[in-house]
């Protein structure tokens, strides 16, 4: 009986000395995660950020922000802005932006991106004919003019080709309408949406026609 008890003994205070907090093991050669350096997700629906101002349920999303179909300089002076709506910066690579025409059934894809968009942030693309206004250099650019300024709708599509934000203008009846058709913008001007990342799922309620603001408030 003697000899059980000092065995009971001797294993609690060895397990005693291994335990530390609550799981923690001393002595061991894993660090911990660094929590200063997160890892800057790759898909654009984030599982985590601040809570969605408007009827989409989604958390954390990248939005289609602004919209130029032309401009008295060029038709091919587009512009398409995307906003980060996140607390945290999303790699857009793979994911793709595409544009139907107003009763297109198919997509064209207007550029593949590559970019990371920061947190709050936005990511320019523009038409060969942007005019850099107020120095607003794109962070990618197309080769040929792709939006008809009649009518039409613009997607983003993720790395899976899904759809995550879309707009149909003018003359559209496309499956790119969210709701109702967002007006077309005139010559020169933007179809924005008011405020920044607002999304009702009503395109002519989000969106206004405006001075084109790249990359800044709407």
């Amino acid at each position: 009986m003697l000899v059980s008890i000092r065995l009971v003994v001797v294993v609690g205070v060895v397990l005693a000395a291994t335990a530390v907090g609550c799981g923690a093991v001393t002595g061991g050669s894993t660090p911990p995660p660094d929590a200063d350096t997160p890892d800057v997700p790759t898909g654009i629906d984030a599982p985590a950020g601040q809570d969605a101002i408007d009827a989409d349920t989604r958390r954390c999303t990248v939005k289609i922000n602004e919209v130029q179909t032309g401009s008295a300089a060029s038709a091919s002076d587009e512009l398409i802005e995307l906003y980060n709506q996140c607390a945290m910066p999303i790699n857009l690579t793979g994911s793709t932006v595409v544009y139907r025409s107003a009763a297109g059934t198919s997509d064209v894809v207007v550029i593949s991106l590559t970019k990371t968009i920061d947190a709050g942030g936005y990511l320019l693309i523009a038409g060969p004919a942007f005019a850099a206004d107020g120095g607003s250099v794109p962070d990618q650019t197309y080769g040929a003019g792709k939006l008809a300024a009649a009518g039409g709708g613009v997607g983003l599509r993720d790395a899976a080709q899904m759809l995550v934000d879309s707009v149909g203008y003018g003359t559209a009846t496309n499956a790119f309408i969210e709701g109702s058709v967002a007006a077309a913008p005139a010559s020169g001007q933007s179809l924005a949406r008011k405020p920044n990342g607002v999304d009702t799922n009503q395109n002519a309620l989000d969106f206004a026609v405006a001075t084109p603001s790249p990359r800044a408030a709407n």
